[in-house]
């Protein structure tokens, strides 16, 4: 809760210092105020990077059994919307999704697991995919194999380097708030 104190704290001065300069000092304090923003950007980065890093290293410790899991059943679903086009008309646009229903067998033990990953069509039923599950408590089952995290934290980054280019092109008068 601290840091997300000295965040907001930290976003208000910066913002202050660059829509508030003061007079003769106005390209200093803007600059600081674009610094300011950026350093507390890459900061979140770094967060959010570590926060990715742990969240991956918890999966690999906690998905470590593979089991086969079944398609015993497929619900599908209907999302209608109007999309603009570019001639001026509008379309009606309909996309169908095929929600699965896996079944599959741990310790003798059998279990169902309702996913949120569509299939290409109901053909699919009887399909058998390979399911990663947690020991300890087998109806935590993924399709998916945890991946590391490429881009945890780039947005942040991004958005840090942005401020940090906004802060130099102040400092040197480039661009004025005014």
């Amino acid at each position: 809760m601290k840091s997300i104190k000295v965040i907001v704290i930290g976003f208000i001065f910066a913002v202050a210092l660059v829509a508030w300069p003061a007079g003769y000092m106005q390209y200093i304090t803007a600059g600081i105020g674009f610094l300011l923003a950026a350093v507390l950007m890459a900061w979140l980065g770094v967060r959010r990077r570590k926060s990715a890093q742990k969240e991956y290293e918890d999966d690999v410790r906690r998905y470590t059994g593979t089991t086969m899991m079944k398609v015993v059943w497929i619900e599908e679903s209907a999302d209608e919307r109007w999309e603009h086009q570019k001639d001026g008309s509008d379309r009606l646009r309909r996309e169908t999704y095929y929600l699965p229903t896996y079944e599959y067998t741990v310790n003798g033990t059998t279990y169902r697991y309702s996913s949120r990953q569509s299939l290409s069509g109901k053909r699919d039923l009887g399909r058998q995919v390979m399911g990663y599950y947690d020991p300890a408590k087998p109806e935590r089952i993924t399709e998916n194999r945890p991946r590391k995290p490429v881009l945890g934290g780039f947005l942040f980054f991004f958005g840090a380097l942005i401020l940090l280019f906004f802060g130099i092109m102040t400092f040197t008068g480039n661009i004025t708030i005014s």
